[in-house]
């Protein structure tokens, strides 16, 4: 098959790259070529910047695919120009969304299921806004698609996301765990840890993109994709530190004495304060979808990070000192109780 994936170079793209290339596949890479990869003349390359809309739309719109896989939609121009380019000449469009297109909306529930993105919104934050902006606007690239294949028939499948962690995770926001693992000094747990999440891991998702290519039940429908296993945060670090085979200290604090600090929760990019966890049942129905064991996964992204993870920390471990100090003032406030 004919295949384009636009972006494709770094995490999850590059993955999804790799696998079709190896299934023998004919692909074909939009982004903006700044990043390496290693797939040589195995694929083909048009370079440009998806916010130029017209280089967009006049590169691709006389190339037939059958297949166009978009990683990097995150405002409703780009799925405007995505459908206006790809309209006429496309068989699937599978586009990659996330499931913080639940998380704007007022009360939702535990689990989550497809349904649940029609609630109400609740208003936008007046400070600290970057996640609520990301899940509005990828709210909105789902109604613009939505709209198309309504209208007009536009031959979209939608796959909604937790977390997704795996080896070449270039967000690093699993590492900024086990990096503070491996210098075996206490470790905060914004809140004990305790609220319960579900994560993906990349080959999960790879493996249900390649297998639903043609998949024709599968156009005009969204899908959750997530793991079966939910996790706490303390689980998640229990488990990451019985990998690494250390022992670590756990000091719970709650976020509203970190928000008081110059320090948040920062440090902690899986912390939440809602129970996020997305029911995959559909995608086990419709899609043959099935997750990876927690404890699979998270050995072999633990084993990347440790034998080929050549990069620099995450940017949240330069606050390691100041971790230090507030668990130092923290632990003498509670003796003093």
């Amino acid at each position: 098959m004919k295949i384009l994936i636009i972006g494709g170079s770094r995490f999850l793209g590059y993955h999804i790259a790799k696998r079709l290339i190896q299934d023998g596949h004919d692909i074909t890479l939009f982004n903006r070529c700044h990043t390496p990869d290693d797939f040589g003349s195995r694929v083909e390359r048009i370079c440009g910047d998806r916010n130029d809309g017209d280089f967009f739309f006049n590169a691709l719109k006389e190339v037939e695919f059958d297949v166009v896989i978009d990683m990097i939609a995150y405002k409703a121009t780009d799925s405007q120009t995505a459908v206006k380019t790809f309209r006429d000449n496309v068989e699937h469009y599978i586009h990659i969304s996330t499931g913080a297109v639940y998380l704007v909306t007022q009360d939702y529930p535990c689990p989550l299921r497809e349904e649940d993105y029609d609630r109400p919104l609740f208003p936008r934050p007046r400070t600290n806004d970057e996640w609520w902006m990301y899940g509005y606007n990828k709210r909105k690239c789902e109604d613009v698609l939505r709209e198309a294949h309504q209208r007009h028939g536009f031959p979209v499948t939608m796959f909604r996301l937790p977390f997704v962690i795996g080896e070449r995770d270039n967000t690093l926001r699993a590492y900024s765990y086990f990096i503070r693992l491996m210098d075996k000094k206490p470790q905060i747990l914004p809140d004990s840890g305790l609220v319960s999440q579900t994560y993906i891991y990349q080959g999960d998702i790879v493996n249900t993109v390649a297998s639903n290519l043609q998949n024709a039940l599968s156009i005009g429908e969204v899908y959750n994709l997530a793991q079966d296993e939910i996790v706490t945060l303390r689980e998640f670090v229990h488990k990451a530190a019985e990998i690494l085979v250390v022992d670590v200290e756990l000091v719970d604090i709650p976020s509203k004495i970190l928000a008081k600090t110059s320090l948040g929760t920062s440090f902690s990019p899986f912390f939440g304060r809602r129970p996020f966890v997305m029911n995959a049942n559909k995608a086990n129905r419709d899609l043959d979808f099935s997750s990876t064991a927690f404890d699979t996964w998270m050995r072999k992204t633990i084993q990347w990070y440790i034998e080929e993870y050549r990069g620099d920390p995450p940017e949240n471990y330069w606050l390691r000192d100041k971790e230090m100090e507030i668990i130092r003032r923290y632990k003498d406030a509670l003796k003093s109780v």
